[in-house]
């Protein structure tokens, strides 16, 4: 089946999918977007990123016709339409057509974009090698928990990691306080304990972050939603990056420094399972 897209009230192949170029979300990257994922075929989690949705709708001041239960139903209905064995879903809306002006426009119609394409296999190696990050100075706005797809310091962070043999980056502040990574959340195990940065305007509040916590906390694990370090990072026993399509991606090393024995530890295997048995419902993605 092709890769199939939704835009304002219409489906149709991937490639014949438009937008006008005053949209805002081109001009000035002014929308929200959400990402869904399959398990079995079956759209994974889709209330909790569907609310998720409408806070940064609600943070950004942009009142979308649709409710939430019609974008439930396109999510469903795009995925059944793809009939892909596994699907990724991008769900995007921004503030719609206008002439180009910062200022916010009182009768623009919001843009709704959907694609659906099928969903790319993670090499098992991957998970079992674990991948090496860099640390980098935190230069993104100051309300990260919107899901805004002014992306372009992500974009620019995770290319210099890749320029520097790692795997993604991880941002920093000044006073040494982790935030999250280009694409996901921070976790660490120290001495038994799971810990990671609490919610705030400075990391995106990850729908899987809360899963995996609920999964440690299944698995026998302490957890912790509290200030992590730089500091903390080159001396933990074990490091993951959370996120929708990674699930849980061990770090073997940050900056160079191997993280406790340089390899994926059993806290990460542990609660992935147990992510597995609670959430996925059988079907496991290797």
């Amino acid at each position: 089946m092709p890769e199939i897209a939704y835009v304002n009230g219409e489906f149709l192949p991937l490639e014949r999918a438009t937008v006008h170029v005053e949209d805002r979300g081109f001009q000035f990257a002014d929308g929200v977007y959400e990402v869904v994922r399959t398990y079995g075929g079956k759209p994974f989690a889709t209330d909790e990123h569907v609310a998720r949705l409408f806070r940064s709708l609600d943070a950004i001041e942009l009142k979308l016709p649709l409710g939430a239960d019609r974008i439930r139903a396109l999510i469903e209905e795009g995925v059944r339409r793809a009939n892909f064995g596994e699907a990724i879903v991008y769900l995007q809306v921004t503030r719609g057509r206008a002439p180009r002006h910062r200022g916010i426009p009182k009768e623009a119609e919001p843009t709704v974009v959907m694609t659906v394409r099928p969903l790319p296999e993670r090499p098992v190696r991957l998970r079992e090698n674990g991948i090496a990050v860099m640390t980098m100075p935190e230069f993104r706005w100051s309300r990260c928990d919107i899901k805004s797809i002014a992306l372009l310091p992500s974009v620019l962070a995770y290319h210099a990691a890749r320029k520097g043999g790692a795997g993604d980056a991880v941002f920093v502040e000044a006073d040494g306080t982790v935030n999250e990574s280009t694409a996901g959340n921070v976790f660490i195990v120290t001495c038994g304990k799971l810990r990671t940065p609490p919610k705030s305007t400075h990391i995106l509040s990850g729908v899987t972050r809360d899963k995996i916590l609920a999964a440690a906390r299944g698995a026998g694990l302490e957890t912790a939603e509290e200030r992590v370090t730089k500091a903390d990072l080159y001396a933990a026993d074990e490091m993951f990056l959370t996120s929708t399509t990674t699930e849980i991606m061990p770090v073997t090393a940050v900056d160079g420094r191997p993280v406790g024995t340089g390899k994926p530890g059993p806290a990460s295997a542990r609660i992935y399972e147990q992510f597995a048995r609670m959430f996925i419902e059988g079907d496991r993605v290797p």
